[in-house]
């Protein structure tokens, strides 16, 4: 099992969203969940898509936020 003080610095890394866009691709509406994570301090990388309900499960082609 996991340490949870490793998973607890891992959470406190990394942020998610969650929230409904249209999208150009497919010209519906999706509900994206889309996530960033700390690389050092002060500095995050770009927003991610993760999940999004128009594409199959595992695949994200989405440009980053």
């Amino acid at each position: 099992m996991s340490n949870p003080s490793t998973i607890k610095s891992a959470l406190e890394s990394c942020t998610y969203r969650n929230g409904t866009v249209h999208c150009p691709n497919k010209k519906l509406l999706a509900s994206l969940l889309v996530a960033k994570w700390q690389m050092t301090d002060g500095e995050w990388t770009h927003w991610t898509v993760i999940d999004c309900p128009l594409l199959p499960a595992g695949q994200v082609d989405c440009e980053r936020l």
